[in-house]
């Protein structure tokens, strides 16, 4: 079977080397991604807060709501509540907004945003 490469052109050749971002060099990329995991792994604080309950809860509650519609209310959100809802919308696979210091997800996942609350914050 013949190489698909005519002649002696080697494999080491890089389509995207051209893509560079001028006035970074690639260390820079390199040393600002190990950067960014690092303040992951250190478990920086979340931008958002959620203030607990006189009784020490979290003040997470259910609704119900015309047509059957079922939402999971977070109350007392300071900080980012988009940050909040973007990451409460990822762990419980469902839609919802951010009104003020108040965050809806849609559906029943009372359980499942307090325990997330509990690990994250």
């Amino acid at each position: 079977m013949t190489p698909d490469t005519p002649g002696k052109e080697s494999l080491t050749h890089n389509p995207f080397a051209g893509l560079a971002v001028p006035g970074i060099a690639p260390e820079d990329v390199a040393a600002a991604a190990a950067r960014v995991q690092a303040e992951k792994a250190e478990g920086a604080p979340p931008p958002w807060h959620v203030a607990k309950t006189k009784k020490g809860g979290y003040p997470v509650s259910v609704e119900r709501r015309a047509g059957g519609k079922v939402m999971t209310l977070v109350r007392n959100v300071s900080g980012d509540a988009e940050a909040l809802l973007s990451a409460l919308r990822k762990h419980c696979a469902a839609g919802g907004k951010a009104l003020g210091d108040l965050v809806e997800i849609q559906g029943d996942h009372a359980e499942k945003i307090t325990a997330f609350l509990r690990e994250k914050g």
